[in-house]
């Protein structure tokens, strides 16, 4: 008798929770790339904030709901989120496929100097750093050697480039570390070293730095490594930067040492650059003044430097051939 009670009250349990699971709504759908069209496996999705599932190895996914209206968010690392609103009726099945989009910037990132075409760094075999304009502007780098002692590996030994301890310059023979601006050789045709001064700081698109032996490629001044400069060029909407910037030098601790008596030592410059399109031209101008007052007498500096970058973008033509 015992046992038929029990059997009957388990039975009546039974009954509001197989009702409740009938009069849910369910949600299914796939998660993928929205460039590869690959599916994602372990994506979060996330119901109201609060519960959830992860889709499987196919990427697909499969979460029930009450009816109503309900918010479901779709969250994964390396891939912006996205939030769909959603409104169910009663054991609805509704199907709702999602494509993500990577907000990864880095691996995103296109080079040319590894192996003189156009290629992502990720799929790049040399160990190669890249510096971006916002590191030089951060820095506010006067010159390119400024910036190239911020790259791990590579240091400025007698004002010129040395990558990881190899034999960077010699006199007689020249660098052995290849400085390119858009691929053409930028070595001094006397002395075969690098001018930093004449570079141009305040148009640059990228810089790439090949950390190892790229003689294959580049020839035997590239036997350390290879610097290769990339300037910008306009994009879709015309785009002008002006950068200024001061500085003044502390006492010294010696009053021997401070020649400048009462006065201040500074340094100061200013740099520009516009970038336009006009159909099928590119434009860019550029600009740099550089006033440096000097700590040590006798060791001052004032530079103008210009550049201006043009280029043609012929109308792609379409060839057929027969058969």
């Amino acid at each position: 008798m015992n046992n038929l009670i029990k059997s009957v009250m388990f039975f009546l349990c039974l009954v509001p929770l197989s009702a409740i699971a009938q009069n849910q709504a369910i949600v299914m759908g796939l998660v993928r790339d929205v460039d590869t069209k690959e599916p994602l496996p372990g994506v979060n999705v996330v119901l109201d904030g609060v519960s959830g599932t992860v889709t499987d190895l196919s990427g697909k996914f499969r979460i029930e709901m009450p009816a109503g209206d309900h918010s479901v968010s779709f969250r994964f690392v390396g891939y912006t989120s996205q939030i769909k609103q959603v409104k169910v009726a009663q054991r609805e099945v509704k199907i709702i496929n999602i494509d993500l989009v990577p907000v990864s910037t880095l691996l995103n990132t296109i080079v040319v100097s590894a192996g003189k075409f156009e290629q992502k760094i990720e799929e790049v075999t040399v160990s190669m750093e890249v510096i971006k304009p916002t590191f030089i502007e951060n820095t506010n780098a006067t010159s390119m050697d400024v910036v190239m002692e911020q790259v791990p590996g590579v240091a400025i030994i007698d004002g010129q480039a040395n990558i990881r301890g190899g034999s960077g310059f010699s006199y007689g023979a020249g660098s052995r570390v290849l400085l390119l601006v858009d691929d053409l050789p930028m070595l001094a045709a006397d002395a075969g070293d690098v001018k930093w001064s004449f570079l141009p700081v305040e148009n640059i698109e990228q810089v790439e730095v090949i950390k190892g032996a790229s003689s294959a490629l580049f020839g035997s001044s590239a036997m350390n490594g290879v610097i290769n400069v990339r300037t910008a060029y306009p994009k879709s909407k015309p785009e002008t930067n002006i950068n200024w910037f001061s500085g003044w030098y502390g006492d010294s601790k010696r009053e021997q040492l401070q020649w400048w008596g009462d006065n201040s030592q500074q340094f100061q410059g200013l740099s520009f650059n516009h970038k336009q399109k006009a159909g099928r031209f590119d434009l860019v101008l550029g600009g740099n003044v550089f006033k440096d007052d000097g700590f040590r007498q006798g060791e001052t500096e004032e530079r103008y430097r210009i550049n201006a970058n043009t280029r043609y973008q012929f109308k792609k033509l379409r060839v057929y051939l027969p058969g």
